[in-house]
């Protein structure tokens, strides 16, 4: 998906290719003819559906990952679901400029995220290309930065459930939103951090998990009382331990879970 790309995420969209793949039909031609779409449309929410987690090229054929069946067993949950959508589409070490999903990653990663840090909490669409192109963003896609913008406000087709971001004013030439934080619940909280969390790493710095990339604080733009009041509540579900003393402000992830146990939590509390 490169600048040709034509079709923004559409989390519905997203669920009825799902739904097509659990029946096994994993052939790019038989998902085309089962959702009724046009070639290009189902070449990039194939693309899109990878960028979420939710399913691998096995044998040149499309399944869907463990993350894949849980998003369908869990879609009702929107407290799951659509914030583990954003962590995995925010979280890539290998975006390129022209990839519509640099877009929304950086949009949270970089705009939102210091706009917050600035105590200011209202942006435009204009605000939003001038602050991404001067950050490096290619200026040859500016829908691009449009549709980052729009996927984390709708709430239809998007992520506006979540209401990261409001819009306050509706002009059709120069809307203007509010940025607001997302609490995330225990459990979401919990999995990115087992996802973060690199092998032999025997402990991770709360002020990792507000500050870092990619890590809670910068996606949902949580705060450090919210980052520590989730921390608590987390530990409280056993899967984490806090250790605040000495100064020493870091967390230990527990050794009887792994990120897979705690899908499967989410799956039982939906």
């Amino acid at each position: 998906m490169h600048s040709k790309q034509k079709f923004k995420i559409e989390i519905p969209y997203i669920f009825k290719l799902l739904e097509i793949l659990e029946k096994g039909e994993g052939a790019k031609e038989a998902i085309k003819e089962e959702s009724g779409a046009g070639e290009n449309r189902v070449i990039t929410f194939i693309e899109w559906l990878k960028y979420v987690g939710s399913i691998e090229i096995v044998n040149k054929e499309i399944v869907l990952t463990q993350l894949g069946k849980t998003y369908l067993k869990i879609r009702d949950s929107h407290d799951y679901v659509e914030p583990l959508m954003l962590y995995h589409l925010a979280k890539n070490p290998n975006l390129e400029k022209n990839d519509g999903h640099y877009y929304i990653s950086e949009v949270l990663n970089e705009y939102l995220s210091t706009k917050i840090a600035d105590y200011d909490n209202k942006i435009t669409l204009e605000s939003a290309k001038e602050y991404m192109i001067s950050f490096g963003a290619d200026p040859k896609y500016p829908d691009f930065i449009k549709d980052a913008v729009k996927v984390l406000e709708e709430s239809e087709t998007g992520f506006g459930k979540m209401g990261i971001l409001e819009k306050i004013i509706d002009d059709k030439k120069s809307p203007v939103y509010e940025i607001h934080s997302y609490w995330v619940e225990p459990l979401v909280g919990a999995y990115i951090i087992y996802d973060l969390w690199k092998e032999g790493q025997t402990e991770m710095q709360i002020s990792s998990i507000i500050n870092d990339k990619y890590h809670l604080g910068r996606i949902f733009l949580m705060d450090e009382e919210a980052i520590i009041e989730t921390l608590e509540e987390i530990q409280a579900l056993g899967l984490i331990d806090i250790d605040l003393t000495g100064g020493l402000y870091q967390i230990r992830k527990s050794h009887r879970y792994t990120k897979e146990d705690i899908l499967n939590m989410m799956i039982e509390n939906s």
